[in-house]
């Protein structure tokens, strides 16, 4: 352990990649967990204690602050058409690299030369997916145009004019075309998939044992978002759907054409 905690201390040490980082202080939270004859000093504990931290401190900083996390959030030459495509493919990608990193903070093995190799390689993959970059924009877009258009919904609402006596008018029966058609075919299909890019975001990394940070406030930082924006989002969404069903019912009208009432 002397030769690693010498290469870990000195300037160099402290200098290298955030994955090669991972791996020392993985080796070195190893090498104490092997040290059995001190098990039961209280020093020893702590100095554990210590170095699992290092160990998950490293996690966290190669996740969001590394030259992978960097190139996750590029937005020049996307590899994927859509967000769907870019959902799947990160998907696939991630999970030999939260697997080794569950591995790191569990310390279930030492790390190898085949782990560290599996890990530069899984890295590179799940880097240039770039899908933080594309659902950070999709969520961006998405959330000023629901902004935007729950405005123009309440003012419509307030106003009462477009079935004003609750009868369906030539206004609310093109209203109910728009949903059915532009709105449902178009529109929802995309903010479906960004709501379904981040459940699943959610759900790879909320297995990652970390106690350092929130589940949270690690989302937050893959994705470089403001705290609470996620949560702000999904509330703009579901007051958007309110909202057209309000400005139908107004008219007697469905959006569904098996319960139109016309």
């Amino acid at each position: 352990m002397l030769p690693l905690i010498a290469e870990r201390n000195s300037s160099l040490g402290r200098q290298k990649q955030e994955s090669t980082r991972l791996i020392y202080e993985w080796a070195l939270k190893s090498g104490l967990d092997q040290c059995s004859s001190f098990d039961g000093e209280e020093w020893f504990q702590e100095a554990r204690t210590a170095k699992a931290k290092d160990v998950e401190a490293s996690v966290i900083k190669l996740l969001t602050q590394s030259e992978e996390a960097d190139r996750l959030h590029s937005k020049i030459n996307k590899p994927f058409a859509t967000l769907a495509e870019s959902r799947i493919a990160y998907l696939n990608r991630t999970q030999p690299v939260a697997q080794l990193m569950t591995q790191a903070l569990q310390n279930i093995a030492p790390p190898s030369t085949e782990t560290t190799t599996k890990l530069e390689e899984s890295l590179y993959g799940w880097s240039q997916t770039q899908h933080h970059g594309t659902l950070h924009q999709a969520i961006i877009e998405a959330r000023i145009w629901l902004q935007a258009a729950n405005t123009l919904q309440r003012s419509a609402l307030a106003a009462n004019q477009i079935c004003p006596m609750g009868t369906p008018t030539e206004r609310g029966r093109n209203m109910q075309i728009f949903i059915r058609n532009y709105f449902g075919d178009t529109i929802q299909p995309k903010l479906s998939s960004i709501t379904r890019g981040l459940d699943e975001l959610n759900s790879v990394w909320a297995a990652l044992p970390i106690t350092l940070w929130s589940h949270d406030i690690l989302v937050d930082a893959l994705l470089a978002l403001p705290p609470g924006y996620r949560r702000e989002l999904r509330e703009e969404l579901k007051m958007h759907i309110a909202n057209w069903q309000r400005l139908l019912q107004s008219c007697g009208l469905s959006a569904r054409a098996d319960t139109t009432n016309s």
